[in-house]
């Protein structure tokens, strides 16, 4: 009996804090805690977090620029663009893509993000 409710217990426990997306936390000094009204975002989620973080990720481009910093292959600058900011931008595809970067490269895109003020973590909880 111990096992199957440690055993469910388990099983909620990894559906409600399995990857749900990717967050990006700014890490400018205290302005990111005053100026932002939340200072994190999920990727390709609209809506979710800081509306104006959003906007400079996006309508600003500076996401682009952290993209190209990575040094990336052209094709996963674009998908990760598309997924996170695109028309049909998905919380979903930008997991999908990111981890189907290669280690090193998540690792120059996790990099790139800190140069730019920015700490990128994909923890469900």
């Amino acid at each position: 009996m111990f096992r199957f409710v440690f055993g469910l217990a388990l099983l909620f426990f990894l559906v409600g804090c399995g990857g749900k997306g990717v967050y990006i936390f700014a890490e400018r000094g205290s302005q990111a805690r005053y100026d932002l009204d939340r200072p994190w975002v999920i990727i390709g989620k609209k809506g979710a977090g800081s509306r104006k973080l959003e906007a400079q990720l996006c309508k600003q481009k500076e996401l682009l620029k952290i993209l190209q910093d990575a040094k990336l292959e052209p094709f996963e600058e674009e998908a990760l663009w598309e997924a996170a900011c695109g028309k049909e931008a998905s919380a979903t595809r930008f997991l999908q893509f990111y981890y189907g970067l290669e280690r090193e490269k998540r690792k120059r895109l996790r990099e790139s993000f800190h140069r730019h003020g920015y700490s990128l973590n994909d923890y469900g909880c």
